[in-house]
């Protein structure tokens, strides 16, 4: 049978029959729409816990911590923490399933931060603060063109005893054993968007401040602020003096501590060794590696426990999990539903095609071949199938539109908020209408069968 006479026959079927398909094609409608529309759920939510909250690719490896004495005990005096050595840093990156590896260093030292007025109108800090450093390399794709990431320390200005020597936004600063001060750029920190976005939608909110964002690095002279070294409400170092030196925000990282300040790795070994007793020279107290691929991650997980590594954050393999089995049971949900549209088509396709028996068998009569009764039916069914997958997936977009615009009016702000929960790639589209035409196709596949093998003189002469 020709291109051309079939089109002409299925589209006169599609015409003709069209009440009685609609009703089987109701279920294709519904599975479609449902398939596609938690697929795509899946995929949104994926892609921002996996790629902007919890990275995918990246895990960061630190030392058991059973060796670990804690924050407390270092401000004591009563241990220190576990380090990794260079070698252990050679070793991962030799691996094929390794792009790079990062080594990071944390604070060792007791610290505090204060400052924010110019850009919230008033003064915020903590009693305590976390950082780490990490290799300008890691971060420098996130860091303001403007500001160099590196150790003010090590391009010194001119001699100084106080901070009016110095021209802004320089200061002076005066580390521990040193005969006399320099006037030095502020030291260059990086914020995480994890602190952004919980600053933005709890913090801020509760204490009448205003939100920040890009606006942190789109200022001219970036954000400014005060950091104690050597003292915080635990206690103060018993090494070093404490002193003030002033930190600016340069970027806004997924790659920064989560609550904390990331600096420059030379900037943090520099005042380890000024305020802590610990080794500090050659060694980490973290890595964050990057895998090649997500799914080598497993291969660098089994390769760092030989060096007693561990990794320091589980949550993006076992959010991984969760969202895959989520989308997995939703999607059965959907598939289960196209099954039933499958039985109902079949069902649909026995009634017509015994209602039209006499017709195929007028076309056997005349020359028509199994093969082209075959091609007839199934091309009607996979144009039906298709037909309906292209309402479904309609459908499925109304429904997402609708969803996301439910959440951005009912649902409060929460860090990481998207504008969208959902992400429906091309693939999927095209996946969900190919879908609805194999199910149409698995169930008008065996009355089409028995239409095209009965013998002819039974459709003439009837039952």
């Amino acid at each position: 049978m020709r291109i051309r006479e079939l089109t002409r026959l299925v589209g006169q079927d599609v015409r003709r029959t069209r009440g009685a398909l609609a009703t089987a094609g109701f279920g294709i409608v519904a599975g479609t729409a449902a398939l596609v529309f938690f697929l795509s759920l899946g995929l949104g939510v994926r892609a921002v816990l996996l790629g902007d909250v919890f990275p995918l690719d990246k895990i960061e490896l630190e030392p058991k911590k059973g060796a670990d004495p804690g924050l407390l005990a270092l401000v004591l005096g009563g241990g220190s923490a576990p380090k990794i050595r260079m070698q252990v840093v050679q070793q991962l990156q030799t691996m094929p399933e390794v792009k790079r590896v990062y080594p990071k260093l944390r604070f060792a030292f007791p610290c505090s931060a204060k400052g924010g007025r110019d850009l919230l109108g008033q003064d915020i800090g903590t009693s305590e603060m976390m950082g780490d450093g990490v290799d300008p390399a890691l971060v420098e794709s996130d860091v303001h063109p403007s500001f160099p990431f590196e150790d003010p320390w090590k391009q010194p200005g001119k001699a100084c005893t106080s901070d009016d020597q110095c021209e802004q936004p320089q200061y002076c600063e005066h580390p521990t054993g040193a005969t006399e001060g320099k006037c030095v750029a502020p030291v260059p920190v990086l914020v995480s968007r994890y602190l952004v976005e919980v600053f933005n939608k709890a913090i801020a909110p509760a204490h009448g401040l205003p939100p920040v964002g890009s606006v942190l690095i789109d200022r001219a002279n970036g954000v400014v602020f005060t950091m104690r070294l050597g003292e915080s409400l635990l206690g103060a170092s018993k090494k070093g003096n404490v002193r003030s030196v002033k930190a600016r925000v340069v970027g806004i990282s997924s790659r920064a501590i989560d609550l904390g300040l990331t600096l420059p790795i030379d900037t943090v070994r520099r005042w380890n060794e000024e305020y802590s007793e610990t080794e500090n020279d050659g060694v980490f107290t973290s890595l964050l590696v990057e895998a090649t691929d997500a799914r080598d991650i497993g291969a660098v997980v089994a390769k760092a426990e030989e060096f007693g590594l561990m990794p320091h954050d589980t949550r993006a393999r076992d959010v991984g999990v969760l969202v895959n089995g989520v989308t997995a049971l939703l999607s059965l949900v959907a598939i289960v539903i196209l099954f039933m549209a499958g039985a109902n088509i079949a069902y649909c396709f026995r009634a017509l095609l015994w209602e039209r028996r006499g017709e195929i068998g007028l076309y056997r009569a005349v020359g028509a071949a199994r093969g082209d009764i075959m091609a007839w039916q199934l091309s009607l069914a996979a144009v039906v199938g298709s037909l309906y997958a292209v309402g479904g997936l309609s459908l499925g977009w109304i429904a997402m539109i609708l969803a996301d615009w439910l959440a951005a009016t009912r649902l409060p702000n929460f860090p990481f908020k998207p504008e969208s929960f959902f992400d429906c790639p091309w693939w999927l589209m095209m996946a969900t209408v190919v879908f609805g035409a194999l199910f149409a196709l698995a169930g008008a596949a065996k009355p089409a069968w028995r239409a095209a093998t009965q013998d002819p003189r039974e459709g003439l002469i009837g039952p």
